[in-house]
């Protein structure tokens, strides 16, 4: 299958990289080729546009099931995001991932991951989907998880594999509802039996486990918080899991099954979910102070977005917002992972200079400008669509409202690095530090700002591509707007710009989580983030007392086994060949059975 094909020199690289006994800095490199391999069988891929291909799995009776792949439009999109992103994440890592003994894990996971995305992207049926989630779900938890010295990562990998199970749970309930349905698990088929014969309870039931398994994946209110707990990762895991790859997943399962839900009541539900989503993240990245977890909450705020969209049946603005995101967002966590290198802190208060290193700076700008909505970046182009495509007045100022705060929490995180240092000596030994940053920590941000910029002329290509998928069943409206949405949208982004640079740099105004009730409200995420850590560590628990059961069990088993060995070794020796003693034994047995008949 030549679709499948696409990840075996990936797969390759990765059995490589295994079989090295000792550190060096090939493993970097192997890393790096294994990357760009599916970047070069993308041409190969488009060529073949519109392909569903099966490949025979196994059969149970009279059930045959297929690893089913699909090259429609969508999917196409999504390998090309991850093909991009994963050798700009592996150079980035060069630099940031400077402990020696650790890189054949971290590129091993990463490259990983990295494999299970482009699956998930090729998925055209439930089994590879379902295969390439739960691989998304361990290799997410290992890689979250990767400083396993500190406590605080391993109970952000257990917090979140912890939510994730739950949409696990629930989407594999959805398909096996599905299977029953239908008797098929193939996207395309689903889609064309519900077209030609109409939905039923079943399909609605299934639907509904669906959206679960998508908000619990894409931290979607209640969910939301185990995203923002995530950032205990290294920085480039955290660019590569916000940018293009895990927290995307449950967007774009929506995305491939979209004729299923147009008309349900689920597209109120995902509206009211994504409304709620992205107005509680943005609460929190305005009250934030820790850098990463800030841009964390600007992701949970643009999933929201893309869900909201979804709802209000605008695809063509969610399929440009879910393109666009991918290159502003990645590089405002390169940058942050260089401020944090620089600074040697987390907490943005505590940042200082961030002048010292011009490139970086610049492609910072041009990241938080696109992120803000600023004329020409492809977050004004992603934001305008999706105004333009709002079905009201109520969704039009919504989004309006949304537009506004995010300029204002962005540019208060681009701009407190700025602060200038009293001692002149202090700020000339941090300028020092910014310029001699690893060239692999800016090349990638310097490739992504230029990115965040070309790609608002992409426009005509995305909207050509949602109306594309038309022909799979898939409706979706021309892309657009007009002079007086421009306006808007750069003067709501103007004014955020002005508000932040007024609040909090000209002021100086630093507020910490702690300083305030609605700084301790959202620091604990709506009292969810202290739930979930309570869900987290009682499955921990739960999972520790069945281990102790499975030791105690298997020493039990263990001494059985022991004492039926040393019996065994104990009768053997009564096993001497001779007749004599046998007939000796026998008349022996016999005495002692008539003696207790008369007994008896």
């Amino acid at each position: 299958m030549i679709i499948l094909l696409s990840l075996v020199p990936l797969l390759a690289f990765l059995t490589a990289i295994t079989m090295m006994k000792r550190e060096s800095g090939w493993i970097q490199r192997l890393a790096l080729l294994g990357s760009i391999t599916p970047l070069l069988f993308l041409p190969i891929l488009l060529g073949q546009s519109g392909t569903i291909q099966n490949l025979d799995w196994f059969s149970v009776g009279a059930s045959h099931f297929q690893i089913a792949t699909s090259l429609l439009p969508i999917n196409l999109l999504l390998f090309a995001l991850v093909a991009l992103m994963g050798p700009l994440v592996v150079l980035y890592s060069w630099g940031f991932m400077n402990l020696v003994t650790e890189n054949k894990r971290f590129y091993l996971e990463l490259l990983s991951f990295q494999a299970a995305m482009l699956a998930f992207a090729l998925s055209g049926n439930f089994i590879l989907l379902f295969v390439a989630w739960e691989f998304l779900s361990v290799t997410s938890y290992l890689l979250i998880g990767f400083w396993n010295h500190k406590e605080a990562a391993n109970i952000a990998a257990r917090e979140a594999i912890t939510i994730i199970l739950i949409g696990d749970i629930a989407l594999l309930a959805g398909i096996a509802i599905l299977y029953s349905a239908y008797s098929t698990l193939q996207f395309g088929m689903i889609v064309s039996d519900v077209a030609a014969n109409g939905a039923g309870g079943a399909l609605f039931a299934a639907l509904t486990l669906l959206v679960l398994a998508a908000f619990t994946k894409s931290a979607q209110f209640p969910f939301q918080e185990w995203l923002s707990a995530a950032m205990e990762g290294p920085t480039p895991v955290s660019a590569f899991l916000h940018s293009s790859t895990m927290v995307k997943a449950g967007v774009f399962m929506i995305m491939i099954l979209y004729p299923l839900f147009v008309g349900t009541r689920l597209m109120e539900i995902m509206v009211a979910v994504g409304a709620a989503t992205a107005l509680i993240a943005i609460m929190n990245a305005l009250a934030g102070s820790h850098i990463k977890k800030i841009l964390a909450y600007s992701t949970i705020e643009e999933l929201g977005l893309m869900f909201f969209a979804l709802g209000i049946g605008a695809y063509s603005a969610a399929i440009y917002f879910f393109f666009a995101q991918t290159f502003y967002k990645a590089l405002l966590f390169f940058y942050s992972g260089n401020l944090i290198r620089a600074n040697d802190t987390e907490q943005i208060g505590e940042m200082h200079e961030a002048k010292g290193n011009k490139i970086l700076l610049v492609s910072a700008v041009f990241g938080a400008l696109a992120l803000a909505g600023f004329v020409p970046f492809n977050g004004f182009v992603a934001n305008i669509t999706l105004e333009n495509a709002a079905v009201n007045t109520y969704a039009y100022a919504f989004l309006l409202g949304i537009d506004l705060l995010v300029s204002i929490f962005i540019m208060r995180w681009l701009l407190l690095p700025l602060k200038k240092f009293d001692s002149k000596s202090r700020a000339s030994a941090l300028s020092i530090r910014y310029r001699t940053l690893p060239r692999s920590m800016i090349i990638p941000g310097a490739i992504l700002a230029a990115l965040a910029l070309v790609t608002s002329a992409m426009l005509p290509y995305i909207s050509n591509l949602a109306k594309g998928m038309a022909k799979y069943g898939y409706a979706a409206a021309p892309l657009g707007f007009g002079y007086i949405d421009i306006a808007v949208e750069t003067a709501l982004a103007a004014a955020g710009i002005a508000i932040a640079y007024v609040l909090f740099y000209k002021n100086g105004n630093v507020p910490s989580q702690s300083n305030s009730f609605w700084g301790r409200v959202m620091n604990n995420g709506l009292a969810f983030d202290g739930l979930y850590h309570y869900v987290a560590n009682f499955g921990y628990y739960v999972a520790g007392a069945f281990e102790f059961f499975d030791e105690e069990l298997n020493a039990l088993f263990d001494w059985v086994g022991g004492a039926m060995t040393a019996l065994g070794d104990t009768l053997r020796y009564m096993e001497t060949g001779l007749v004599n003693s046998y007939v000796l034994a026998m008349l022996a047995g016999l005495a002692i059975v008539i003696i207790a008949v008369i007994v008896a």
